[in-house]
């Protein structure tokens, strides 16, 4: 058995690994998002829930890790809550997708601006997470362009509230609306998670 722990990766590798896997799929979803509000698939919507479904079990693994580990290389709470809210957004994302979907309603302009947004935001974070270790200062710049995505979408949020209110048709509305706050409440977690990196960064120096 200890030979075979030899050609295992370091319990603080694991940690990195697996939250740059998790990162990875949170950009590979915003991403499928961005491609399905152009051209709305039925296999795009299942890949993204299946990326969805990818994440929960490394959100299991990694607690998993945590458990089953007395040092970490950063502190266990900013491990799982980076965790916690990385999932948090890939969950939105998803919601966003099955939801438009499920109500048979088209992806209006704002839709796709909001989550072109957030595509972007989610591969600043993927970005900011490889970094955390080898290049904190890297980590920061791309942290603080996730957070900015926040701002740019509760704008778009918004404008698309005010257009939608407009409309008399009231159903239309109500469907519309859940899809926005899906994809406003992704980029308050991009925020979360861009803040949370940045904390872990001032803690380490």
């Amino acid at each position: 058995m200890w030979l075979a722990d030899l050609f295992l990766p370091s319990r603080e590798d694991r940690f990195w690994s697996l939250l740059g896997k998790h990162s990875g799929i949170l950009a590979e979803a915003a991403q499928k998002l961005c491609t399905y509000m152009v051209s709305p698939d039925a296999e795009l919507s299942e890949g993204i829930d299946h990326l969805e479904k990818q994440a929960d079990q490394l959100v299991v693994q990694l607690t998993d890790e945590l458990r089953g580990t007395f040092v970490t290389p950063i502190d266990r709470q900013d491990i799982y809550g980076l965790a916690e809210t990385i999932d948090d957004m890939i969950d939105y994302l998803n919601n966003a997708a099955r939801e438009i979907e499920l109500f048979a309603v088209s992806p209006t302009t704002h839709m796709q601006a909001m989550t072109r947004e957030l595509a972007a935001a989610a591969s600043d974070i993927a970005a900011a997470v490889k970094a955390l270790k080898p290049h904190p200062d890297e980590a920061w710049r791309k942290a603080l362009e996730a957070c900015a995505a926040e701002n740019a979408v509760e704008k778009r949020y918004r404008a698309a509230l005010a257009e939608l209110f407009c409309d008399d048709d009231i159903h239309h509305i109500f469907k519309l609306r859940e899809i926005y706050r899906h994809l406003s409440n992704s980029a308050d977690r991009a925020d979360a998670v861009g803040r949370l990196i940045c904390r872990i960064v001032v803690k380490a120096t």
